[in-house]
């Protein structure tokens, strides 16, 4: 597919920087309900305002940057009667598979596409080029959009069929925000403890023994295999989160996803997995009917 006209609607501190690097390979119009950032683009990299539905007309591709999937919806409801057929339409923004699900039953009816283009970075990586993508969508639609997905992040990662980059980010997202609990709390607790918490740094940041392992080892080699004989039995990580639950409480440090995570162990022994490696805490959502793999 030809591109020649890209919109970007959403110039918010993401929705910015996309616009301005697309803007640095196509022609592009934006859109946004804070009339000062829509002059700036149009100011800082020669971008085009989009007055309303009929200026979208031309385009081949638009990209969203938007707060919420309902504000996608909606302006995917304006805008897709006047788009041209072979429009592809980039989802940006962080929405659930249903929300993506939502859009593609809405463009159908035009026999428009859409890409989950989910953006995997902060604001920093973005602006310096290396924030990566999480595609989720027909191959055709994203190898015809493909020029817009390389001037928005060069990496990129295929996941499946419509909602899987969206799922991917937001399972990321709830990684990254419940790692940073954990990690605040060990931090009080160090403190408290009196541990340096440039060495809890460098000690969780190891990648033989700190927050790399329970990812690269139990869960990829064993979890994913199946993989839990040998190791460090459940039973003695039980007895380490026992330990680490009775040191906050020494210290009067509160704990809240330490705390949580805990329970499960409880579990787990309870249902006799506890002379398998501790990767086996896995097996509990098995026995629930929600495999871990």
């Amino acid at each position: 597919m030809n591109i020649s006209k890209v919109a970007v609607y959403g110039l918010g501190n993401m929705g910015y920087l996309v616009a301005e690097r697309v803007a640095a390979r196509f022609a592009t119009k934006v859109s946004d309900l804070d009339r000062a950032q829509v002059r700036r683009a149009c100011d800082s990299f020669k971008a085009e305002p989009i007055e309303g539905p009929q200026d979208v007309g031309d385009v081949d591709v638009v990209v969203l940057s938007l707060p919420s999937p309902a504000i996608s919806l909606a302006i995917l409801e304006q805008i897709a009667p006047v788009l041209p057929r072979h429009a592809v339409v980039l989802e940006t923004s962080t929405v659930n598979p249903k929300d993506m699900h939502a859009c593609k039953r809405l463009l159908d009816r035009f026999g428009l596409r859409i890409v989950d283009a989910s953006v995997a970075a902060g604001v920093s990586q973005m602006k310096a080029g290396t924030a990566t993508l999480l595609l989720g969508g027909p191959q055709p639609a994203i190898d015809d959009s493909r020029p817009v997905l390389d001037a928005i992040a060069e990496k990129q990662i295929y996941f499946g069929d419509t909602g899987a980059g969206a799922a991917a980010k937001v399972i990321n997202n709830a990684v990254a925000h419940a790692v940073m609990v954990v990690v605040a709390e060990a931090g009080s607790l160090a403190t408290a403890a009196g541990v340096s918490r440039e060495k809890l740094v460098e000690l969780l940041a190891d990648k033989q023994m700190g927050l790399h392992r329970p990812l690269t080892h139990r869960y990829a080699e064993r979890i994913m295999q199946g993989n839990y004989e040998g190791g460090m039995p459940l039973d003695a990580a039980r007895k380490d989160s026992v330990l680490a639950l009775e040191l906050a409480q020494n210290l009067g440090v509160p704990l809240f996803a330490i705390q949580g995570s805990h329970t499960i162990y409880e579990i787990a022994a309870a249902a006799g997995y506890g002379r398998d490696d501790y990767a086996a805490i896995a097996k509990v959502w098995a026995d629930w009917g929600k495999p871990a793999v």
